[in-house]
């Protein structure tokens, strides 16, 4: 999906359980390299898709996410899933047999793990957080049956989760990142609030906290909860950064 699809649907997305609505206007400032007709086709083509819905009744029409388009960011971004606070049993382990000749010492599929938010243990074992397990299922069902053994935990034994999973997955770098990002969006709330507009700097310095904002998202395993659970979560930021463009 492109990036200002991305940017789009993210900034329809429910952040508070209410539907998110806004105008064509507040769109394209979220998008500003976008034409009005680059805008207008990549609102038809996200309609066309049904991860849209629109209101006609007014003179400016608004734009809010379909059920479909909710499934589809979530999917997208587990973190944005507030059903998914794993709990400690809430893990599958992924373990590497015999690579198929199809992929000679599962280079491929250790690249695929890692894209989808899998945490590398070891070379050859592998731990999924459980909502993620349906994206890589597909995959592991096509190229390697019979090449990888995939079980579900119960509970830990032995070994500390949080320094093990803490440190494996980055989320104390994940922790402080967030924190940064949570301080600059306050900064720009109160600066928009006063001035009611951005200067030249200013806008930029919201369009890089957003870029960052998404770029922890497409990393954030939706796990940072459980082991930091006095750190600001997604849905907080996205609403935040909703606010900020409708000041």
């Amino acid at each position: 999906m492109r990036e200002n699809s991305k940017k789009i649907l993210l900034f329809l997305f429910p952040s508070s359980g209410e539907p998110a609505w806004l105008t064509f206007a507040q769109l394209s400032q979220l998008v500003p390299k976008l034409s009005r007709a680059g805008l207008l086709s990549t609102l038809f083509l996200l309609d066309k898709k049904d991860l849209l819905r629109i209101d006609k009744t007014q003179a400016e029409w608004r734009y809010s996410l379909s059920s479909h388009g909710v499934s589809q960011l979530k999917a997208l971004f587990p973190a944005l899933s507030m059903e998914n606070r794993p709990r400690q049993s809430d893990w599958v382990l992924l373990v590497f047999l015999n690579s198929p000749k199809s992929d000679q010492n599962f280079r491929y599929l250790r690249n695929y793990l890692s894209q989808n938010r899998s945490i590398a243990l070891t070379r050859a074992v592998y731990l999924l957080p459980r909502p993620l397990v349906a994206q890589v299922m597909p995959e592991l069902e096509k190229s390697y049956r019979n090449s990888v053994m995939v079980v579900e935990i119960g509970r830990w034994l032995f070994g500390d989760d949080f320094k093990i999973i803490g440190q494996k997955a980055g989320l104390h770098d994940l922790f402080e990142l967030y924190s940064s990002i949570s301080k600059e969006i306050d900064r720009l709330i109160e600066i928009k609030t006063t001035n009611k507009a951005f200067t030249q700097q200013e806008n930029l310095d919201f369009f890089s906290a957003l870029d960052r904002f998404l770029g922890l998202l497409a990393q954030d395993t939706a796990l940072i909860s459980l082991y930091f659970p006095d750190v600001i979560s997604p849905l907080e930021l996205l609403a935040r950064l909703q606010k900020l463009l409708k000041i």
